[in-house]
């Protein structure tokens, strides 16, 4: 866990937001993950993708070029391997000699830890320099390699990085370093840079993160990592997205139509439907391409001129981003059931529990915020706000006391949301 202080902490990160570089020595406690936490995220990472699901996503680079599928299999743990010095031989066998990398997107979902640790330094942090308008993005990245593969470039959001395994190293030039130096940056990429990296290297300012280590850089900041010891090493970024764009807010107002179900034989729109156009296909039972089209507009319609469409989003938004520290909504189908006990910080559960449960109204409804999670009561308003007052306060709640509350058919999504507040807060059956 991060040292007891979490709010000296996250005042040293505030201090230095936007600034250059810095990197806060000794500041955990100890690493954020552990080499067994890693090959448990490798773990349930390949689970998710095989099942199909959006997150966690799992990536590799090997010598420089993607891997084909076969290739990508070897860098996910076998059946037989329990350890990491297992995975690293498993690897080495499959690519001798080879660098390689590999990447984990949303890993805080892979490995729940993560989120419970970094939680309370993060409201801490947001507190002081404003919640992300875009939310923050969880990614271990991993391997040998020498260099990111993809070379010097910027990111438009802040990071903070930590190692839970190795050392790592990592090259930064000033802002203004490339800005008049066209021919050392890609074109059509103003956000990396081509030149070859051994002749620039002296005119960076390189640090070292150890695994108690805590770094962080802006956005806008060029970058690079170095590992010049060819030893295995896997960090943790954290990018913190400041800036964000209100139509990616406004449009969660709307509800889009969702494509066709794969092999359904229905057809979509987005093929030029001419048999559809026809009066007589028309009449042989099926709808025609402008009947449908006329259906989804209605729909659409009915969904942008709603009351307080608008509202209603960007309050969920909002209350989405603050309630989760900017992770999001906390993992669904299962995903990192596989944790111990002993991953659990309990404590961080309950220090974040102010945190953890927003809610506000919007006309006539309120809408609650559970840890990233969002529900929208449409009516009893008030006594469902008293009723969350007390949960807040850490009054007993009956989860029976809020389904008096809700239809029937609205009983399911009220005990998933009630579930996210769950061991902090004092929900009982």
């Amino acid at each position: 866990m991060l040292l007891d202080d979490e709010h000296a902490l996250a005042t040293q990160i505030a201090n230095a937001w936007g600034g250059p570089p810095r990197l806060f020595k000794n500041a955990l406690s100890a690493p954020l993950f552990t080499p067994a936490e890693f090959i448990q995220a490798l773990s349930t990472t390949a689970q998710a993708m095989a099942s199909g699901r959006k997150e966690p996503f799992g990536r590799a680079n090997l010598a420089g070029r993607s891997p084909a599928i076969h290739e990508l299999l070897a860098f996910f743990p076998g059946p037989d391997i329990r350890s990491f010095e297992q995975y690293e031989a498993q690897v080495g066998q499959a690519f001798p000699g080879s660098e390689f990398s590999v990447i984990l997107d949303k890993v805080d979902i892979a490995l729940p830890s993560i989120r419970r640790k970094l939680t309370p330094t993060l409201h801490g942090l947001f507190g002081r320099v404003g919640y992300p308008a875009r939310g923050i993005h969880s990614c271990i990245y991993a391997g040998t390699y020498s260099s990111t593969p993809f070379g010097i470039h910027m990111d438009d959001c802040h990071v903070l990085m930590a190692t839970g395994i190795g050392t790592k190293k990592m090259a930064f030039w000033p802002r203004a370093y490339f800005e008049h130096r066209a021919e050392l940056v890609q074109a059509g990429s103003p956000a990396h840079a081509g030149e070859a990296l051994a002749a620039l290297l002296a005119d960076a300012t390189i640090l070292e993160v150890g695994p108690e280590d805590l770094l962080y850089w802006p956005a806008g900041e060029w970058h690079v990592a170095v590992n010049d010891s060819g030893r295995f090493c896997a960090s943790l970024s954290i990018g913190i997205y400041h800036k964000g764009d209100t139509s990616e807010i406004l449009k969660k107002a709307v509800v889009l139509p969702s494509g066709p179900a794969a092999n359904s034989d229905h057809k979509a729109l987005d093929a030029l439907d001419l048999d559809g156009l026809s009066a007589a296909s028309a009449a042989g039972g099926g709808m025609s391409s402008p009947e449908r089209l006329r259906r989804m507009w209605d729909a659409l319609s009915a969904d942008i001129n709603a009351p307080h469409a608008a509202e209603l989003a960007f309050a969920a938004h909002t209350l989405g981003i603050r309630t989760s520290a900017g992770f999001g909504p906390l993992p669904q189908h299962g995903v990192g059931d596989q944790a111990g006990e002993h991953d659990c910080d309990a404590q961080a559960v309950v220090d974040e529990d102010r945190h953890g449960l927003d809610w506000t109204t919007v006309g006539d409804k309120l809408l609650a915020c559970a840890h990233g999670q969002v529900l929208v009561f449409d009516r009893h308003t008030q006594e469902v706000a008293a009723l969350l007052a007390g949960v807040k306060q850490g009054t007993p709640t009956r989860v029976a006391d809020f389904a008096a509350l809700v239809p029937t058919d609205a009983h399911s999504p009220l005990r998933a949301f009630l579930a996210n507040l769950r061991p902090g807060a004092a929900i009982v059956e």
